[in-house]
């Protein structure tokens, strides 16, 4: 793969990463401080615990989009955002997230010396995580078809004329148009 391939990858996985780890952290931090403002906690110690779930939540949700980003790099390969569903690409993301914070979770636990934790009190991770995985991927989904809409990338058309053009009379007419990508010169 070129370097400028690479590059631009690893650019795309670390903000598709901070994207997912904002709107965890964001999404961690109000259902954080509901859950605390619900058990009676006051409202001023349930957003600081909020903030402080959040920010953890904001971690796991930037590891989670990394790997995300890194399986979409390659199940999506050549393919138009318009080819893409936004809700599947949501299930999609809810899959793998419910799949990748438990794996994630239990794997740290035992790389640190610990071990197993229960099921039983993992299975409240899935859920959240898969709803916040659906979340941000049907949302940035959403967001990047918008994108594209509001500035759309200009034709190949348009691109091979104005290639032409920028080469001037004399010149233009040894180039010619066989492939779109492309201009190839004649003799």
């Amino acid at each position: 793969m070129p370097e400028e391939g690479k590059s631009r990858r690893l650019s795309a996985i670390f903000k598709n990463a901070v994207a997912w780890g904002v709107t965890w952290g964001a999404l961690g931090t109000v259902v954080t401080a509901v859950m605390r403002f619900s058990h009676k906690i006051p409202l001023f110690n349930a957003l600081i615990d909020g903030i402080g779930m959040g920010v953890r939540i904001g971690i796991v949700g930037a590891l989670t989009g990394a790997a995300f980003a890194s399986f979409i790099s390659i199940a999506y390969r050549h393919k138009r955002l318009s080819e893409i569903s936004t809700p599947r690409f949501g299930i999609g993301g809810a899959i793998l997230a419910g799949l990748f914070v438990p794996a994630w979770m239990q794997t740290m636990n035992l790389l640190t010396g610990g071990s197993m934790v229960p099921w039983n009190l993992v299975t409240d991770d899935i859920v959240l995580s898969a709803v916040f995985g659906g979340i941000t991927a049907a949302g940035t989904m959403f967001l990047a078809k918008r994108g594209a809409a509001i500035t759309p990338e200009p034709s190949q058309d348009i691109l091979d004329t104005a290639q032409v053009q920028s080469l001037g009379v004399g010149e233009a007419a040894r180039y010619e148009t066989t492939d779109r990508s492309r201009l190839t010169q004649r003799g």
